[in-house]
């Protein structure tokens, strides 16, 4: 079972999924099977359920889709975008409606990776906010206490 950080936010947009690591200014872009495995593991999915659903939906057996999946979730891990967790032991999630209908033939999942705009990234002001979110700043601690 798989969890995103805090530090991870993401969006699909137009059929491609894109993240961002705010802690690093990173962003990610991935194919449409990468984010089929990020909308399951949106819903705590196993590695193994992973693979069941996307044989599943692909209609092709489960050792022609394991090792790309293993690849790709390893690649996740690497880059801090998600973290193993134990098992819950419930079942497997189903594939949102939007993702099943946008299914044509497996691709291997990929991940690309940018940094070009960490520095903006990072001094964006949106890390200096309260838990009310944006526009409310952090309070400042006052080092005269």
């Amino acid at each position: 079972m798989f969890a995103i950080p805090e530090s991870v936010i993401h969006e699909e947009m137009d059929g491609e999924t894109m993240l961002v690591r705010l802690d690093s200014g990173n962003y990610y872009t991935m194919n449409m099977s990468g984010g089929q495995i990020w909308a399951l593991i949106e819903r705590g999915a196993s590695k193994n359920q992973i693979v069941s659903s996307l044989s599943e939906l692909y209609g092709i057996e489960k050792n022609q889709i394991e090792e790309p999946v293993d690849t790709f979730l390893k690649y996740l891990i690497v880059e801090e975008l998600v973290v193993v967790q134990p098992s819950s032991g419930v079942d497997a999630p189903d594939l949102p409606t939007e993702v099943r209908k946008a299914a044509a033939s497996f691709e291997p999942p990929q991940l690309h990776k940018y940094s070009d705009m960490q520095e903006l990234l990072i001094l964006d002001p949106i890390h200096e906010v309260s838990d009310a979110g944006w526009p409310h700043s952090k309070p400042q601690n006052d080092s005269n206490e």
